[in-house]
């Protein structure tokens, strides 16, 4: 059984849990109700039961050694990892929004603002996580149809709560621009970007405990 989905299950809800607590401890605008907290949710499940289920098994997953009877199933170094990831993405999300404010942007445009990267970080998240051993850019090159329905079918949604005005509503948001959606597509990605080196650094060899 890949521990896969486990290990996103633990990242993703460290930016989650992040977002819904700092505005309260500050005092700022709150950045997820409800209908927020369903939309991850449905991306986050979706990601853990289809794509993930349909991930082919790495090469030469015979030839590695099995793990020790004793050995528990999740390991001290993966649990620190998995919320390392969340914790970067946590601080890309943290930060558009604080910059959002200090510019002096309304409340639904900084929500808006931090939501897309907060979804943006969460893809990253699972195309990070499809393997431990190879780099985001290999893993790219795996067959996986899932995959590609689940970050198109999100993308999707998010254009549709960012532009349907009745959704949008709903959501508390503001249109964003082309340029704030390069803002959240640099930020939500540069979360990963210390694993993905980390996983360059230590080759193909597995990660896990």
């Amino acid at each position: 059984m890949s521990l896969a989905p486990w290990n996103l299950l633990y990242a993703v809800r460290v930016p989650i849990a992040g977002m819904a607590l700092i505005p309260l401890l500050f005092g700022l605008p709150l950045v997820l109700s409800p209908a927020h907290i369903v939309f991850l949710e449905l991306v986050i499940n979706s990601a853990c039961s289809i794509v993930f289920e349909a991930e082919p098994e790495e090469r030469g997953i015979m030839e590695r050694p099995p793990r020790r009877p004793d050995a528990p199933l999740f390991g001290l170094r993966t649990v620190l990892l998995a919320v390392a990831q969340g914790a970067s993405v946590l601080l890309a999300v943290a930060t558009v929004y604080a910059i959002a404010l200090h510019r002096g942007l309304g409340a639904d445009e900084s929500r808006a603002l931090a939501f897309t990267t907060l979804v943006i970080g969460n893809l990253s998240l699972i195309l990070t996580n499809r393997s431990w051993s190879r780099t985001l850019f290999t893993s790219l090159f795996s067959p996986n149809p899932a995959l590609w329905w689940v970050l198109g079918g999100t993308l999707a949604l998010l254009a549709l709560v960012l532009y349907l005005p009745g959704l949008r509503a709903l959501f508390g948001f503001a249109a964003l621009q082309g340029d704030d959606l390069l803002l959240c597509l640099a930020a939500g990605t540069s979360g990963i970007l210390w694993f993905e080196l980390f996983k360059l650094i230590h080759g193909r060899r597995s990660l896990r405990d």
